[in-house]
């Protein structure tokens, strides 16, 4: 029994060590750099293999315990920002996957024959779920696997991140439940021939009735159809993505130019700054030199870190006083406009209470520069932890601790902004925001028709990291069919056209810019379907989990309670009763 009992154990561990590794090698990461995306359509097998496994009493332990391997493999690269950051992670997604852990094997209990149909809906929910409120992140979820597949993520503009989504989950359900079934009735087999010489008469008969009902729910049909469905489904996807990336529109453009200029993290202090600033001109200059018709020019996420407008104003001299007149001088004697981030400082009168904003600022030449007046918009979602913690009130030791750490915190925006420029209208969802497809959306609803993102990923030291950041936004050009472009700090620099197709890309880790066309589209361009309904595919599963589970504890109370005490069945023996005619 105890050889049993650790061959159990060893087998638990070693499904943990196999989901994580395809968790990892479906994403970009440290195993595939871009990631390999049809791995991603069995990752979640193992897991469901695992949850079969355990009982209720050990599903807990191994299901957060593949949350940290899994989330660990995947997010390794937050050890270069922060280890504190990593772990406090590490401990969020040890305390999600218990939960999410019990909720599957729960269903399992609760589904007998189809449970699987059930923890589909269940795991499709649970990413919608985990993108919401202070916690909320995107990162990890399963359609982003797909986004180097250009046919499938064509999908993205009518059913969403979401939709994808539950496509790409799917797979590993339905592939889970032919295996399962398989197995269950290899075994199922195997017990009724060992054990056919121990009855006879009545008993025989009463176990073979037994072991039919039980074979009867090892039924291949429902695991065959779903294959079916789905092998339809990707068929439709491929012909569909591969007419819409044929599609050609008669579209003026506008040229930019996104910059590069490969700051060090660890790097600050003024010598630091002015040395940004100077990369920035100079790659900015260059730039123009060989293509003097550029627009416009983007800057990253914090390019320039000494506030324009605080210290434009400033009545005492100082370096970065000097710094911001010597950037808007550099600035106004250009032609094309100019999107920058900074870290936008405001003030009360008083000049004492001050706050701090992650913004982006834009300058036109001639206009707006000197003095500043640049339209601004500043970043709404803030990363938690890390520039935003809201609970000071609740939880002061832990909010004393952080802003030790981080010195101090972003202020959020709660409005977002459309910029109108050199023809274009669009929006600069920076860093982090661009991993959330309603603010997108939002934008887009508002006029927008081409997408900045200004991204700040140098810290993380990873090529992995930086590439899961543009799959992403690849997600947000095809959702709302407009153009992306990324200026980052290190990579990944690149022009997404509106089917999600990167035209240009710099390379990672230099100093360095692209330049590419970017399509005027009229405000009047049909939007996508996504762009209706939204990420009606995410909360959509999240209640539809909800009503099938209240619809069958419903139905155990009502039904199987009245009906058992009909039949005589006392309370001890409610239990045994709900096991076996459980469905």
């Amino acid at each position: 029994m105890e050889s049993k009992g650790l061959k159990n154990v060893l087998s638990c561990f070693g499904l943990i060590l196999a989901g994580a590794l395809l968790y990892s090698l479906s994403n970009p990461g440290f195993i595939v750099k871009q990631g390999f995306a049809p791995a991603a359509w069995i990752m979640y097998v193992p897991y469901l293999f695992l949850i079969k496994k355990c009982t209720f009493k050990s599903v807990w332990f191994f299901s957060g315990l593949y949350g940290i391997f899994a989330v660990g493999l995947y997010a390794y690269w937050l050890y270069n920002y922060s280890s504190i950051c990593l772990v406090l992670v590490l401990i969020i997604a040890f305390v999600g996957m218990i939960l999410f852990g019990l909720l599957i094997k729960a269903i399992d209990y609760m589904f007998l024959k189809n449970a699987w149909l059930v923890q589909f809906i269940a795991l499709c929910a649970f990413d919608y779920v985990r993108t919401l409120g202070f916690l909320g992140c995107h990162y990890g979820i399963a359609a982003y696997t797909q986004w180097s597949f250009e046919p499938v993520l064509q999908s993205a503009g009518i059913a969403g991140v979401f939709g994808l989504n539950a496509f790409v989950i799917f797979s590993s359900c339905v592939i889970f439940a032919f295996l399962s079934k398989l197995q269950d009735k290899k075994r199922l087999v195997k017990i009724m021939i060992s054990d056919n010489t121990h009855y006879e008469g009545p008993s025989y008969v009463n176990y073979v009735s037994d072991n039919e009902k039980r074979l009867k729910n090892t039924s291949l049909v429902l695991p065959v159809v779903g294959l079916v469905i789905w092998s339809c489904l990707f068929v439709l996807m491929i012909i569909y993505g591969s007419s819409v990336l044929e599609k050609d529109h008669d579209y003026d453009y506008v040229k930019v130019a996104a910059v590069q200029h490969n700051d060090i993290p660890e790097n600050s202090g003024m010598e630091s700054y002015t040395q940004n600033v100077q990369d920035l001109i100079r790659l900015t200059d260059e730039a123009l030199e060989i293509n003097p018709d550029i627009d416009m020019v983007i800057w990253p996420e914090t390019a320039v870190v000494p506030s324009v407008m605080y210290n434009y104003n400033r009545t005492d001299k100082n370096e970065r006083e000097t710094l911001i007149h010597h950037l808007l001088q550099y600035i106004d004697s250009r032609t094309p406009s100019f999107v920058i981030g900074n870290q936008h400082i405001v003030t009360d009168k008083s000049g004492a209470n001050k706050k701090y904003y992650n913004s982006a600022l834009l300058f036109t030449p001639q206009k707006n520069v000197m003095p500043p007046a640049p339209q601004i918009y500043s970043k709404n979602h803030l990363v938690p932890f890390s520039e935003h913690f809201p609970y000071e009130k609740y939880f002061p030791h832990i909010y004393k601790t952080l802003l030790d750490y981080e010195k101090f915190f972003w202020t959020p925006s709660d409005e977002l902004k459309v910029f109108n420029e050199k023809g274009l209208s669009f929006y600069t969802p920076i860093c982090f925001e661009n991993s959330f497809p309603e603010l997108t959306r939002k934008a887009c609803k508002m006029g927008a028709r081409s997408v900045f993102c200004l991204v700040n990923d140098s810290w993380s030291k990873s090529l992995g990291c930086q590439y899961q950041h543009l799959a992403m936004a690849k997600f947000r050009a095809v959702e709302n069919h407009v153009p992306v472009v990324i200026s980052a700090v290190s990579g990944q620099t690149a022009i997404i056209d509106y089917n999600g197709q990167i035209t240009a890309m710099a390379l990672p880790f230099t100093k360095t810019y692209v330049v590419g066309q970017v399509p005027v589209i009229p405000q009047d361009q049909k939007p996508t379907l996504y762009n209706k309904i939204g990420d009606i595919l995410g909360y959509g599963m999240a209640f539809l989990l909800l009503a099938v589970l209240l619809i069958r504890i419903f139905v155990d109370i009502i039904v199987y309670i009245i009906y058992g005490r009909l039949q005589g069945i006392k309370k001890k023996e409610y239990h045994y009763f709900w096991l076996r005619n459980r469905i």
